[in-house]
């Protein structure tokens, strides 16, 4: 009997063309260049946390792992990746209202997505994240020297990420 692999979705969240905020997008096109087991997508989610949380819960079958690549300001050192599992909690109705609101002015933010994803039920409850904690005044359309430097291994902590997710079928 063959096991079924994970459905697992890499998804950069962001702007394009915006310096260090546009780290997530060039570090998905660089995974969606690479042979990945079946069941495993790259996607561009930077077009807003409502829309992409209406997409996510209409694919079927559902997404088991979700890894989510983003460029978020958190007061951490600049210049460096931080991975974290994203709880599964259900948000405050608040938060969710709020969140909408500036989503549908626009604003591409992993959190909007992380909360209105939840909110709909379209995230699975194994979320990763992997950020990129720009460094301070990094626009343009080039990114930081630092941030050009960590896009390898940016690639490679989420390919393990999926590759830990994807069950190799199994024949027994």
């Amino acid at each position: 009997m063959q096991a079924a692999p994970a459905r697992v979705l890499i998804g950069g969240v962001g702007y394009r063309w915006f310096g260090d905020g546009s780290f997530a997008l060039l570090a998905a096109d660089a995974l969606a260049e690479l042979r990945w087991p079946d069941g495993v997508e790259v996607l561009d989610l930077g077009y807003g946390a409502l829309h992409v949380a209406m997409d996510l819960g209409d694919v079927d079958p559902r997404y088991e792992r979700v890894v989510l690549l983003a460029v978020t300001e958190r007061g951490r050192e600049p210049g460096r990746l931080y991975r974290f599992d994203a709880p599964p909690t259900v948000p405050d109705p608040q938060d969710v209202q709020e969140r909408m609101y500036e989503a549908g002015a626009g604003v591409l933010d992993l959190d909007h997505l992380l909360v209105i994803g939840r909110h709909f039920a379209a995230l699975p409850d194994d979320v990763v994240v992997v950020e990129l904690e720009p460094e301070p005044g990094t626009l343009g359309d080039q990114l930081s020297a630092a941030a050009q430097a960590l896009l390898p291994q940016a690639v490679e902590l989420v390919r393990g990420e999926v590759l830990a997710a994807a069950r190799i079928p199994v024949t027994g």
